[in-house]
């Protein structure tokens, strides 16, 4: 009799989830500075506005 090998396969798929997920939370910022992936968005900030005081 032959044991299917399907419940391991959703075992080993859930425990490699698990540790994905806790590399992306926990230190993705250091992943991606091995990698040399800069940040996704790239767009420069817009400049603030300056406040006009009108009292003198």
């Amino acid at each position: 009799m032959v044991r299917p090998r399907w419940h391991d396969a959703l075992i080993v798929t859930a425990i490699v989830g698990v540790l994905v997920v806790g590399v992306w939370a926990l230190w993705w910022d250091d992943v991606r500075a091995a990698l040399g992936i800069g940040p996704a968005d790239e767009t420069p900030l817009a400049a603030p506005v300056p406040a006009t005081n009108s009292q003198t």
